[in-house]
């Protein structure tokens, strides 16, 4: 493990010290988005609110610890900087080794007395579920009566689903806008023949990390995965900035946010402001021993 975290986050002094790199995040600023220590508060607060109301209908709940998304990317294109890519690869197999560890202990942790009784006061019953509608037409149904929605409520507030769900649709049309524009294409067309160079052959962005995924998948992680993801980050960073793929990007997304939130403002401010209150009220929580 020593050796893998070791080389996995060496490489720092090999990042570029030239012009910084362009940022590029998620449509929106990220607002539909937290980061991994956020997601860790609003995790811990929503599984402690979910234990007292267990305990408090009689049952006994004990909070999982979350497991991290597959990447650490910040932005949904696959952009990654020198700097980035130095650190820690893709973030790929370190992420892997550490909800390897999660998954365990939450196994451990796991009740194994789990009656429909439990199920219902935890997730709510199936007749009292109710269904709303985005204002982009994605229909939610969840339940109203169980622990995790009360828990849910209680850090979101009751208006976060419509708020959040019709601007993570937007976000989406704003990426596919982004993906599919000539503009794109080219760019990414000129990174593949940078790669292809260099002894990778690989048509989008993606490819690299489906190749750290599969052999993640194949065999778990190792130094072996670990090396490669870093030199082949490293390489697609390169590449990306050689191209100024990050800029093409940034000037498409902006174009694509203008068309797509014509009559959204006003939800998109709203979601902003649920954002904040859902922090304060997760730090709140924790804050309350």
């Amino acid at each position: 493990m020593t050796l893998l975290c070791a080389l996995v986050l060496a490489g720092c002094s090999g990042a570029s010290g030239h012009r910084p790199a362009v940022r590029v995040g998620y449509p929106f600023d990220g607002v539909t988005r937290f980061s991994e220590a956020e997601q860790r508060l609003l995790h811990d607060a929503e599984e402690r609110l979910v234990a007292e109301c267990m305990n408090g209908r009689g049952f006994d709940y004990e909070p999982s610890e979350q497991n991290e998304n597959e990447s650490g990317a910040d932005n949904p294109y696959g952009l990654l900087s020198p700097e980035r890519a130095a650190d820690n690869g893709y973030g790929m197999t370190m992420r892997a080794v550490r909800n390897s560890s999660t998954d365990e202990k939450n196994e451990n942790r796991k009740d194994r007395n789990d009656s429909p009784e439990r199920e219902r006061t935890l997730k709510g019953k199936k007749e009292n579920r109710k269904t709303i509608t985005t204002d982009t037409g994605t229909e939610l149904t969840f339940a109203t009566d169980g622990c995790l929605h009360e828990a849910r409520t209680e850090v979101y507030g009751e208006s976060w689903d419509r708020a959040f769900y019709t601007v993570q649709d937007l976000s989406n049309e704003v990426i596919r806008g982004v993906t599919d524009a000539k503009e794109f294409s080219e760019a990414q067309r000129h990174w593949s023949e940078c790669m292809s160079s260099a002894g990778h052959e690989y048509e989008t962005l993606q490819g690299p990390l489906r190749t750290i995924r599969e052999k993640l998948d194949e065999r778990g992680p190792n130094k072996n995965i670990a090396g490669l993801e870093l030199s082949l980050a490293e390489q697609d960073a390169r590449c990306q900035r050689r191209v100024g793929l990050a800029e093409t990007v940034r000037e498409v997304q902006r174009a694509e946010e203008a068309e797509v939130l014509r009559g959204h403002r006003a939800r998109l401010r709203e979601l902003r402001k649920l954002r904040s209150t859902a922090l304060d009220n997760a730090r709140a929580v924790m804050a309350d021993d």
